[in-house]
């Protein structure tokens, strides 16, 4: 008796939990999976067609397996493990061909430890990037007495590190648009060498060097005559992070610029806010482990950004998460700066964005188009025709 009572105690502790899940999922079920920043999972209704075609069980399978007390922390445990031994049986391979691409849990591994996406060939893009010049077109006749101006930034879909051919994407657009050429520029990636300095090696947007880069040529394009804000320090924040690319159990550690921002009302989806990111907090070492979007702002439907400068006149960047690194700085050389992600302004706003509409509320007479290839290809960014 007394053997068996260390299994019976271990059973009943077994079954203790699995009732307590069983009990969650059907009484009190979490609606967040935070380990994997998604909505959970929750108990399907049974009908005869679930039952019949199987979704009903794979249904109850998904919600058990987010729902269940421990089962995140099993899974984590689980992907960490897989991705250190398979890192440890790649490893030879990726110090052996460091100019190679691999394949890795899904993704693709180029340069030892950058993860890239597929480069893109242009013949997929061309029909939306035709549309999207007409779309552009259309409006910019619509509005002579606008100044817009065309910042593309490249990436890693936009060059074949192995071979160095580009997808000539940025070029495409350009020659398709009713703009002056010098109203039209791009961030360059010419090489491997250049985007490993200037992107996260597990993220897919441009680190501190890119944006401060892209900072630079935005302030020639709009044509601002400042002398540019110069970075204090450059600091490297403590703990890991593993971006939007990366698979489990990758990391980087993460470095930024200090600045020095004059002061600045924000005001965010209309309602007057402390501030934008948390760029003072990093700095200060009293920050968390870090994103880009912790370290920046995240992506809003509007953030406006006032006193920047007396006098600089005030602008508009319609663009995507590339550009929240940029904000700040930008507004730092405009009396205002708007900042509108078309993927949200409704939903937070409370209202459709209409371009003429808005230019005329707030008195705006320059527009910045500014993102990757998936801006300038997605149907969530199209201007209103």
């Amino acid at each position: 008796m007394r053997k068996k009572l260390p299994d019976l105690l271990f059973l009943g502790a077994i079954l203790i939990l699995l009732t307590a899940g069983l009990v969650r999922t059907l009484f009190f079920p979490k609606e967040i999976n935070t380990y994997e920043n998604r909505y959970a999972n929750q108990m399907p209704a049974l009908t005869a067609e679930s039952y019949l075609d199987g979704s009903f069980q794979q249904g109850v399978d998904d919600a058990l397996s987010d729902q269940v007390n421990f089962s995140s922390y099993y899974k984590k445990a689980y992907n960490l493990t897989r991705t250190a031994s398979l890192r440890l049986l790649l490893e030879p391979l990726l110090r052996r061909w460091p100019d190679r691409y691999f394949t890795f849990q899904g993704s693709r591994i180029f340069g030892g430890d950058y993860v890239t996406y597929w480069t893109r060939p242009l013949s997929s893009m061309t029909d939306a990037l035709d549309e999207r010049a007409a779309n552009y077109n259309e409006v910019f006749a619509r509005l002579p007495d606008t100044e817009f101006c065309l910042y593309y930034i490249e990436k890693d879909t936009d060059i074949d590190f192995e071979t160095g051919e580009k997808t000539l994407a940025y070029e495409y657009l350009r020659d398709r648009l009713d703009l002056p050429p010098e109203r039209t520029a791009r961030f360059a990636v010419d090489s491997f060498d250049v985007f490993a300095d200037r992107f996260y090696r597990t993220d897919h947007h441009w680190n501190h060097r890119g944006s401060y880069e892209g900072y630079l040529e935005l302030l020639s394009l709009l044509g601002v005559e400042d002398e540019p804000l110069v970075p204090l320090e450059e600091v490297t924040l403590p703990g890991r992070f593993s971006g939007s690319k990366a698979p489990e159990g990758m990391w980087e550690t993460v470095s930024m610029y200090r600045f020095d921002f004059p002061a600045m009302e924000v005001t965010v989806n209309g309602a007057p806010a402390d501030g934008y990111g948390n760029q003072e907090l990093f700095w200060s070492g009293q920050g968390w482990t870090p994103t880009y979007g912790d370290i920046y702002g995240g992506d809003m439907g509007e953030v406006i950004l006032s006193g920047g400068k007396s006098g600089g006149g005030s602008v508009l960047l319609i663009g995507e998460s590339f550009d929240n690194a940029v904000l700040r700085l930008l507004a730092s050389h405009f009396d205002t700066l708007y900042s509108v992600d078309l993927r949200y302004y409704s939903a937070y706003m409370g209202e459709e964005f209409r371009l003429s509409d808005y230019l005329a509320a707030h008195g705006i007479d320059r527009v910045l188009l500014i993102g990757n290839i998936d801006y300038f290809v997605s149907d969530d960014f199209r201007l209103e025709g």
